[in-house]
């Protein structure tokens, strides 16, 4: 994922979050997102693939 603690920590945040968000029953902002940082994680990793 980049090599990046700080991005790490986000992401553990992010989908801390997210956690809370299911929990609570807001699927629909949850399921939003999921999606957001899935499409996040993708386009980082692609960045370090390329990087190298």
């Amino acid at each position: 994922m980049g090599g990046s603690k700080l991005f790490s920590v986000f992401m553990v945040i992010f989908y801390a979050i997210l956690l809370f968000l299911v929990i609570a029953n807001k699927n629909m902002i949850a399921m939003y997102m999921m999606a957001i940082g899935m499409l996040f994680e993708a386009i980082v990793n692609l960045f370090g693939v390329f990087k190298k």
